[in-house]
Parts: structure tokens; C-alpha cells; sequence
């Protein structure tokens, strides 16, 4: 498993290219679970202003 910080267009880039899974919002922050063609399983927990941490899951 790997972490790291990603800007907003990062994210936003991210979301574009994957199949999401699911979706759950909080008030200070969204967490996407997705499916993405070259990474693999990827979770995304995105704050309000758009930066995020990147979860890249092992297979």
C-alpha cells in the first residue's frame, strides 16, 4: 500500500480516468473508493478545497 499527497488537478485527473466504486462525504472531506485502469484498486480522500491523499491498494 502506498500514500501520497496529491494537488487538486491530480485528483480531479484521477476521478476522470477511474471507475468509481462508491462514495462517501463527511463534512470536511470525501472519500472515493475507485478502480483505476493502470493502478489498480485506489482510494481517494479528498478536503474541500480539492487536494487530497491517494491510497493505492495492492491486488
Amino acid at each position: 500500500m502506498r500514500l501520497f499527497d496529491a494537488g487538486p488537478q491530480i485528483v480531479q485527473d484521477l476521478k476522470d480516468e477511474s471507475e468509481v466504486i462508491a462514495v462517501k462525504e463527511h463534512s470536511r472531506f470525501k472519500v472515493s473508493a475507485v478502480r483505476h485502469p493502470t493502478m489498480g484498486k485506489v482510494v481517494i480522500v479528498e478536503a474541500k478545497h480539492g487536494e487530497g491523499i491517494i491510497v493505492e491498494m495492492e491486488e
